[in-house]
């Protein structure tokens, strides 16, 4: 086991190890029973001035004796090489959103500690004033934090993952907790909604019933694909294509609104007398471009405020849907499903306080001898 041990103004990783002794000539001394006669020596390996930085020095020697003892890399991963590593892996695999959270993660941790500097920097300590900074500080949302938090128990996982360490240093991270309930902006009646959409023209109003009929994000709204929709039977999928990924990575499909059939397939006949129409995106400027992400829901949000809904965005169509569907059915379930959740638990959390006590009504009817 090696230790710290000062020597002047410097600290030193200090090892004992067995040599084997040697004659005169060279050759190994020894004993009675023909075996070597080893004796004890003390490696010296410089480290650091400072004592905190030597002991984070001397954590990393102990694990790189351990990673060569069963076999893996000798290596110390710098915080560059984590960011780097993580980053091409969240491309790969996660959408355009998923992807900026996870730079601003990686930016959010630079500004709290830029001396960090390896792998070993991270541990429950850290994240736990990581959190509170990222609380009191960057005053994020209980929802954001708890949302880093969980990336970051992932960029554990990952580095085992990757034979970088042999244990999740942040496998016993608690992830803050969302206790609240969110609040949400949504049209309250069918009226609001009408107005949003008769008051918007173009690829806005295309934008606002899609919304607000499939309860899509407004990234699966601008990469929906006019294969994607199914006039005979009258239905519609949402699923990744090309560079595009939906978030959850699922595939959903659904029926369509009848409003919502009509309204499509008018559309599409106009765009298809548009020579200037090359893409098969449903949502195309009549010069053939397309919108981005950004643009669109800049542009909603002041289109919205500008009608009077100062503070709703684009987010607002999918929360309507929403709060519309289960105020007809009241199936949590099926509004999971329908909106591409990962799990029922995501659905409770942002809409669950919409259902009240409707369950008051129905026992009242209810006998299990009737």
């Amino acid at each position: 086991m090696a230790y710290l041990a000062k020597k002047g103004n410097r600290y030193y990783i200090c090892e004992s190890y067995q040599v084997a002794e040697l004659d005169g000539k060279g050759l190994p001394i020894k004993d009675d029973n023909n075996k070597p006669v080893y004796k004890n020596k003390i490696r010296w390996t410089p480290s650091s001035k400072i004592k905190k930085l030597a002991e984070i020095e001397l954590g990393k020697y102990e694990e790189n004796k351990d990673r060569d003892r069963i076999g893996l890399d000798k290596k110390d991963y710098s915080w560059k090489q984590v960011q780097d590593n993580y980053m091409a892996y969240s491309r790969s695999t996660k959408a355009r959103t998923s992807i900026a959270l996870d730079e601003q993660l990686f930016n959010n941790i630079l500004e709290f500690y830029p001396q960090i500097n390896s792998v070993s920097d991270l541990n429950l300590s850290f994240c736990d004033k990581f959190f509170a900074w990222l609380k009191d500080v960057k005053h994020n949302a209980p929802a954001t934090v708890k949302r880093k938090g969980t990336t970051l128990k992932n960029i554990g996982v990952k580095l085992v993952e990757w034979n970088v360490l042999q244990v999740n240093p942040l496998q016993r991270l608690k992830i803050p907790k969302v206790t609240h309930e969110r609040e949400i902006l949504y049209w309250r009646t069918p009226q609001e909604a009408q107005i949003v959409v008769n008051k918007s023209t173009g690829i806005w109003k295309d934008i606002n019933m899609i919304g607000l009929c499939l309860g899509t994000r407004i990234s699966e709204t601008l990469n929906m694909v006019w294969d994607f929709i199914d006039f005979k039977e009258g239905k519609y999928k949402v699923q990744s294509v090309g560079s595009f990924r939906t978030k959850s990575r699922k595939f959903r499909t659904g029926i369509m609104p009848p409003e919502l059939k009509e309204y499509l397939f008018k559309l599409k006949i106009e765009q298809s007398k548009n020579k200037e129409i090359r893409t098969n995106r449903i949502i195309a400027y009549p010069d053939g471009t397309l919108p981005t992400m950004g643009s669109a829901s800049n542009y909603l949000i002041k289109f919205y405020k500008r009608i009077g809904y100062n503070g709703y965005h684009s987010h607002c169509l999918r929360h309507t849907f929403a709060a519309f569907y289960l105020a007809r059915y009241k199936d949590i379930y099926g509004l999971s499903k329908l909106l591409g959740h990962s799990s029922v638990t995501i659905t409770e959390r942002y809409y669950g306080h919409l259902l009240g006590h409707y369950y008051d009504d129905s026992m009242a009817k209810f006998s299990p001898f009737r």
